[in-house]
């Protein structure tokens, strides 16, 4: 038994290297498949495991005070619109928050518009008005600098790595200015890159300019609403209740409606954990189509060996094979064909992953459940389409067979 499906798989892998570009581009819907699923989860497993280690670098006494998901329009709709939905929190939701028991520092975070030039013109800069504690909560390094002044009322900008790089030749812009709103700006500091959005997936730290609250309240000539409040409460261990008294403190100020969402910063990924879940699954489910997809073409090439092979099947049947043993060498094919695909699949992942740590700065990490199932999942596929060829050629009647040319 164990020497007739070694023969099988011998002669699989004979018939695949006869007709090797055929079998090439049949393996690719396998590879494809296999690498987009181990991929995309690798991704979305480090983009997960990256966020947890920067809100790792907020304690547990940083708070994050936010419109509600159900009446939030989502951040990435706020920019260059300032002001413009009732939705977002306000001067007097900043006041509500600031003198709230147990309070020590509150950080806002507002958008505001205008574009910028400094070597050269940004015309839809993300710029993000704040307050100098900001970075005491964050806890980001800076590449060079550091960020503007509690006491100075100057105006004064810190930069992200790529809005630095877009506005400036220099990679450390310290001292130069920028024109916004017709207003000269200095370059205080520029930060590290991030590796991970902080508290949310949609704004991204990298392109963003800061700015003095207080100056760009002036600046503006409107009273700019803040897409979230940063809070850090006096102890770490009051931080749940000091988050329960301010969101009762907003509730009342809001006439009762449950519409801000208080969470301790550090615990905020799950939000940013489900919508990387949901998009790696629509993206996955995709993949697996194409997995589906290959199938087919296994399939097709296998439904095009059995007829240019259908003499010697006739032969093999005259002499006495059965049709389980004419099933079992198609079956064969269909697995090798498919083995193949998925394990080249399996190590263009691996390699994509290396490549992306090394030159980009998203962390893939590699998934070893997943690049045990899916390569099994893609040969189960493969195997289950070319049966059906194996199957057409087992039933074949011999002399029928024999008449093939």
């Amino acid at each position: 038994m164990i020497s007739l499906r070694n023969n099988n798989f011998r002669l699989a892998y004979q018939s695949i290297r006869a007709t090797r570009a055929r079998s090439t581009l049949t393996m690719f819907g396998i590879v494809i498949g296999v690498m987009a699923v181990i991929l995309v989860v690798c991704i979305g497993q480090g983009i997960k495991q990256q966020i947890a280690g920067q809100l790792g670098n907020y304690g547990k006494d940083v708070l994050a005070v936010e419109p509600s998901a159900s009446s939030a329009p989502g951040l990435s709709m706020l920019t260059g619109l300032s002001g413009a939905s009732s939705s977002l929190l306000t001067a007097a939701d900043l006041h509500t928050v600031q003198k709230t028991h147990g309070v020590s520092k509150v950080v806002p975070l507002a958008i505001t518009s205008g574009s910028m030039k400094g070597d050269h013109a940004v015309t839809s800069p993300f710029i993000v008005a704040t307050s100098a504690d900001m970075p005491d909560l964050i806890n980001h390094p800076f590449a060079s600098g550091g960020f503007f002044d509690a006491t100075d009322n100057t105006k004064a900008v810190v930069l992200g790595t790529k809005i630095a790089g877009e506005l400036f030749d220099n990679n450390a812009p310290l001292g130069q200015g920028l024109i916004w709103r017709g207003q000269r700006f200095l370059v205080a500091g520029v930060y590290d890159p991030f590796n991970a959005p902080p508290f949310s997936l949609e704004a991204n730290f990298d392109d963003a300019v800061f700015i003095p609250y207080s100056v760009a309240q002036k600046v503006s000539g409107n009273a700019l609403n803040m897409y979230e409040i940063l809070v850090r409460s006096s102890s770490a261990s009051d931080a749940l209740q000091v988050g329960s008294a301010i969101n009762s403190a907003l509730v009342s100020a809001h006439g009762g409606a449950q519409d801000v969402t208080v969470t301790r910063a550090s615990d905020s990924k799950s939000g940013s954990d489900q919508t990387i879940h949901l998009l790696t699954a629509l993206v996955a489910g995709a993949a697996v189509i194409a997995m589906v997809v290959g199938g087919v073409g296994i399939m097709d090439v296998m439904l095009v060996s059995v007829t240019e092979r259908m003499h010697e099947v006739g032969i093999r049947k005259a002499i006495g094979a059965t049709n389980q043993q004419i099933m079992r060498q198609f079956v064969a094919e269909a697995f090798v064909l498919s083995a193949i695909g998925a394990v080249l699949g399996v190590l263009f992942s691996a390699a994509g992953v290396g490549l992306l740590r090394a030159y980009t700065s998203v962390q893939a990490v590699l998934v070893w459940q997943v690049m045990i199932v899916a390569p099994l999942i893609a040969i189960a596929i493969g195997v289950f389409f070319g049966s059906m060829p194996a199957l057409k050629a087992a039933r074949k009647d011999p002399i029928e067979a024999l008449r093939h040319e």
